[in-house]
C-alpha cells in the first residue's frame, strides 16, 4: 500500500546505487561510512543529548529503577527502531519505492529511496520520527502526564530519551541540509550518500 520494502542485511554500496541522479547534482560534504557518520552527528548532538540527559535525571530517580525498567525500555527501543524507519518512509510519496535496510553490526537501519524532496521536506523527513517518537513523549513525561503510575513513566521517559539520543544520523542530514542546500533546493539520495539541485 505505502510501497516500503524491508530489504535485510545491507553488506555494500551496490545494493542501493540505483535510481536516477540529475546532471547537475551536488554531492553532500558528509562522511563516508556510517561509523564515521555516527561519531560526527554524535558531535553536532551533543547539546541536545545533554539537554535531555538533565532532565531525565532530574526526573527520575535513578537507584531506584527497577532492572525490568530498563529491560522494558530496551525492549520497546529496539521495535520502535523499526518504526523510526517507517516513519522516514511515510515521509515520502506514496508511490515511490522504500527500501529498509538493517546493519546489525553498527545497530543501524535506514531507509533508502531514490525520490528527490524539497529542502524543507528532507528536513521534515529527518526530523519526523525524533519528534514523534522521541520528543513528544519525553515533553509529556517531564510535565508530568505520565505521573500516576512510576514504572509507566519511567519506562516512557527511558524510551523516548533512547528515541531522541538514536537520532544521531538524522540530526547531521539536518544539519548538512541547512548548511549546504539553497533554499529552493531539492534533495535526494543516490547510493550511500545524499545530493542536491535545483
Amino acid at each position: 500500500m505505502f510501497n516500503i520494502k524491508f530489504k535485510g542485511k545491507y553488506t555494500d554500496e551496490k545494493q542501493i546505487k540505483k535510481g536516477n541522479l540529475p546532471k547537475d547534482a551536488v554531492i553532500f560534504k558528509e562522511p563516508n561510512t556510517i561509523t564515521r557518520a555516527f561519531v560526527i552527528g554524535s558531535l553536532i548532538s551533543l547539546p541536545i543529548i545533554v539537554l535531555i540527559s538533565i532532565g531525565l535525571i532530574k526526573k527520575i530517580n535513578i537507584s531506584t529503577v527497577k532492572p525490568s525498567t530498563l529491560i522494558y525500555s530496551a525492549i520497546i527501543s529496539i521495535i520502535l527502531m523499526y518504526v523510526h524507519e517507517i516513519i522516514h518512509a511515510l515521509c515520502f510519496p506514496k508511490e515511490s519505492e522504500k527500501e529498509i535496510w538493517t546493519k546489525l553490526n553498527e545497530v543501524a537501519l535506514f531507509v533508502y529511496c531514490n525520490e528527490p524532496l524539497s529542502k524543507k521536506k528532507f528536513i521534515w523527513m529527518c526530523a519526523a520520527p525524533n519528534v514523534i517518537l522521541g520528543c513528544i513523549p519525553y515533553f509529556l513525561f517531564i510535565i508530568g502526564i505520565f505521573d500516576f503510575n512510576y514504572n509507566i513513566s519511567n519506562i516512557i521517559g527511558l524510551s523516548s530519551w533512547m528515541m531522541i539520543s538514536s537520532g544521531i544520523g538524522d540530526y547531521l542530514n539536518i544539519y548538512n541540509t541547512i548548511r549546504q542546500v539553497p533554499k529552493n533546493g531539492k534533495v535526494l539520495n543516490y547510493g550511500f550518500h545524499s545530493f542536491w539541485f535545483k
